[in-house]
């Protein structure tokens, strides 16, 4: 994160900001499973690969929550914002049959946790309901995803409040 808190953040294009958001999604995916590894015993530390691409798939979901809220933009300006971040994602993931079945995985999980935001009623059930369900995603039943999805889903507001737009 500190990488991030150092670039400067005016006169991007919505291709460079896209670009650092998922420069910065590598090193939160990275980060936090560094610091998860320590909590793992060695049965949940073989399911890592996994969890490491559950993280991904939820901070992606994250920021796109955060920027389509974010005041600041047009829709219009998040419609283009939306269609620039999917190009990347769909580069990233690769046109390969595994990169096409990550993007479809990808998709339904914006759609599961799109859910768990129209169905709860308050942050503290919102956030309850992102770690059961990144829990279940990772395929293991560990409290710490209860505190791990609401840190990063501030993380990510962080992120695209250093791109507000100024009026």
């Amino acid at each position: 994160m500190k990488w991030f808190k150092r670039q400067p953040k005016e006169g991007f294009s919505y291709d460079q900001v896209v670009s650092l958001l998922i420069k910065l999604t590598g090193d939160v995916v990275k980060d936090t499973s560094q610091t998860l590894e320590k909590h793992l015993n060695a049965a949940e530390r073989s399911k890592l690969p996994k969890v490491q691409e559950e993280l991904f798939f939820f901070f992606v979901f994250a920021l796109d929550y955060w920027w389509q809220i974010e005041r600041a933009h047009t829709q219009d300006e998040k419609r283009i914002w939306g269609e620039i971040f999917g190009a990347h994602l769909r580069i990233l993931l690769g046109g390969d049959p595994e990169g096409l079945a990550m993007f479809d995985t990808l998709q339904q999980r914006l759609i599961a946790y799109a859910e768990i935001v129209t169905e709860a009623k308050g942050d503290t059930a919102m956030f309850t309901g992102f770690g059961m369900k990144l829990s279940e995603f990772c395929g293991m039943p560990n409290v710490l995803f209860l505190v791990l999805a609401p840190e990063l889903f501030t993380k990510a507001l962080e992120a695209v409040l250093s791109f507000r737009r100024e009026r």
